[in-house]
């Protein structure tokens, strides 16, 4: 069984999954089990753009 130190640091290596899974794109954990490395950073870009978008918005 994992620490309390080591999952973060396991949880922290994999953040770009993570934070996909736990952001509100219904993503699943199977598709992000079938996605590649590139696929897993384009995503994350994608919800960059949209967050950014988001708080512009916000501002109006």
């Amino acid at each position: 069984m994992l620490t309390k130190a080591e999952a973060r640091e396991k949880a922290q290596r994999n953040w770009a999954m993570w934070r996909l899974l736990l952001s509100d794109m219904n993503i699943t954990y199977s598709d992000l089990d079938k996605m590649s490395p590139e696929d897993l950073a384009e995503a994350n870009a994608a919800l960059d753009i949209h967050i950014e978008l988001i708080e512009k918005q916000k501002k109006k």
